[in-house]
């Protein structure tokens, strides 16, 4: 509920006059129940910070840690501390790439909240934490409370596979788990309400007073207008254009969008989430299979909407997740669909292949409207590494968006958030979007230091906005770029922008492959094998090395360098792999995958 200046009562105090209580009851005006109890808190913060003397050393009773890698465990550790700071206390806000794990034997009450990436590893930047907490000489940690929140996608086997192994780690080592931990599916909204209060209460209950001590600075609270998943920027489409010819296999197009730098601001390596919609025509199909009125109205998260509303706006429909298909199968009563379910890997391999509508066509049911919304998840946002420099584009942001386009069973699929962007989206629109901070994919802070950039496709734009941030920056270091596509002449992605750096002296080194162009397949781990000398020689130099593409492709990739570092270095083939995790201990070999 959204209180106002109306359902909010300010006493008179003497201290205060009567037009700093008008300003006041302006400040509030339109304020919700959290924002008025973070307001609190933050004013208590400031009495605190003028009456007690300062302190030093001294690390808060409660600590939150997030560690994402799209954005989606900032946002609940920061929904968590307004939630906390109703206690009275104004905790420690901080991302798992500022903690020092040395610290953990200092906290009293650590809260994580931690996505899974990849193949159930965990965000790039939390693994200077896991390499601490697994060290030869592993910590002691006595009298630390803690609990977890995990992130992830149980279409995936490796389900919370990192929040896991993070607990498992933190009570081997002494720390006791204060609350269950959470391990949340896609729709992880839907638990984070009870979670706060649990951990609310827990952390009242930590405290050594009745009156919360506030020890943090402001600066630790969540900034009220940071863009995120739930409070999306809209932005305007300045360029839709394809950089691919008619005929590539693979669809590419080209997206500026205009921003407001003031508002919005971004790094190179960040990513940007987009706010798809689907498409009104698979709406309409959907519709008509399900024999279901657009115009019905329904309650999506509490809040009343049409039928056709839900299913363009807010609920996925070209991502079909295994429990949707559980769900399907208890209604269809089909003995094909039942085997299929009965078998984890095969469900998964379905799910991935399919779009709910696939489900519609081949294993029909009666279903009301009520029953299609609470069966669909909610639609997710989707992730593009950003193509471009703010340093040189101040208030735009670049995509470099391949079309998901193909043919099977008899018809035409196309991908929710590719088809929107690069089919349905013009010039002049508008599109909901924010900034997903990668802190695990970044420059060299010593811009003499070289790098080596690895690519294949669309793994190709973090590069771009890596060569432009180096070159108004007036950067020393040596720049490799290793690109991989299809076609030479067909999906060369931003040819003339590395023609222009190489004559600039930027872009010192280019190594292309191209898979489709000859009879034998050769790929960008193919090209760094050739040459894997120089390329050892720059790793001894102290490049760093970033990857950015599938996984797939990465680990291939990763796979090559070990070869090399046997073949150049002589290293044994077991002390390889080390050699490996000593680059990424170092921050030297950086992953952006997908």
């Amino acid at each position: 509920m959204t209180n106002t200046a109306q359902t909010v009562e300010i006493k008179h105090h003497n201290t205060l006059s009567s037009f700093q209580i008008s300003r006041l009851k302006e400040a509030v005006d339109g304020l919700t129940d959290e924002q008025i109890s973070w307001a609190s808190g933050y004013l208590a913060g400031l009495r605190e910070e003028v009456s007690m003397p300062p302190q030093t050393n001294t690390l808060p009773e409660v600590t939150i840690l997030y560690a994402s890698q799209g954005g989606n465990a900032r946002n609940v550790a920061e929904g968590l501390a307004t939630s906390v700071s109703s206690q009275g206390l104004i905790p420690r806000l901080i991302s798992v790439a500022d903690y020092r794990p040395r610290e953990l034997n200092k906290e009293k009450l650590l809260i994580v909240v931690i996505s899974t990436q990849g193949e159930g590893e965990p965000p790039e930047n939390a693994r200077a934490l896991f390499n601490y907490l697994n060290g030869k000489k592993p910590p002691k940690i006595v009298g630390l409370k803690y609990a977890i929140f995990g992130l992830g996608d149980s279409s995936y086997e490796q389900f919370c596979q990192a929040a896991k192994e993070l607990d498992q780690q933190l009570s081997r080592l002494g720390a006791v788990s204060a609350i269950e931990r959470i391990d949340a599916d896609i729709d992880f909204q839907t638990q984070t309400g009870d979670w706060y209060k649990q951990i609310a209460a827990l952390a009242g209950s930590n405290l050594p007073t009745e009156q919360a001590r506030i020890i943090s600075l402001p600066r630790h609270v969540p900034v009220a207008n940071r863009y995120h998943r739930n409070y999306p920027y809209s932005a305007e489409v300045l360029e839709n254009r394809p950089i691919t010819t008619l005929d590539a296999v693979a669809k590419i197009h080209h997206l500026a969008l205009e921003v407001d730098a003031n508002l919005l601001t971004y790094k190179p390596g960040d990513a940007l989430g987009v706010l798809l919609r689907n498409d009104p025509l698979l709406v309409s199909e959907i519709l008509s299979l399900s024999g279901l009125s657009g115009e019905h109205s329904v309650n999506f998260q509490e809040e009343p909407t049409s039928l056709t509303e839900a299913l363009t706006d807010k609920l996925e429909l070209t991502q079909l997740h295994p429990s949707v298909v559980t769900k399907w199968a208890s209604l269809a009563a089909n003995a094909k669909l039942d085997d299929i379910i009965s078998n984890r890997d095969e469900l998964r391999l379905f799910a991935s292949q399919h779009q709910f509508i696939d489900l519609l066509l081949s294993y029909p049911v009666q279903i009301d409207a009520a029953g299609l919304i609470n069966l669909l998840h909610p639609i997710q946002p989707r992730f593009y590494s950003i193509s471009s420099s703010q340093a040189v584009y101040d208030n735009e942001i670049h995509l470099t968006v391949s079309t998901l386009h193909y043919h099977a069973r008899g018809r035409d699929y196309l991908g929710g958030a590719s088809g929107h962007l690069t089919q349905r989206t013009g010039e002049g629109d508008t599109l909901s979007i924010y900034v997903a901070e990668n802190s695990g994919f970044r420059l060299p802070k010593d811009d003499q230091t070289p790098i080596i950039m690895i690519g294949a496709g669309t793994g190709i734009a973090p590069y771009r906005a890596f060569l432009q941030e180096r070159e108004v920056q007036g950067s020393k270091g040596q720049n490799w770029l290793v690109f991989g596509n299809r076609h030479f002449h067909r999906d060369f992605l931003y040819q003339t922008d590395w023609l222009k750096y190489r004559k600039h002296g930027v872009l010192n080194k280019v190594s292309v492959t191209f898979s489709r162009d000859s009879a034998q397949r050769h790929y960008v781990q193919d090209q760094l094998l050739a040459e894997g000398a120089e390329l050892y020689r720059w790793l001894q130099d102290g490049a760093h090395l970033y990857v950015c593409g599938g996984i797939a492709m990465e680990k291939a990739v990763c796979h090559t360098l070990q070869t090399i570092a046997h073949a150049q270095g002589g290293l044994a083939p077991t002390a390889t792999h080390d050699f490996i995790e000593e680059l990424r201990s170092q921050g030297r070999y950086q992953r952006d995958v997908y």
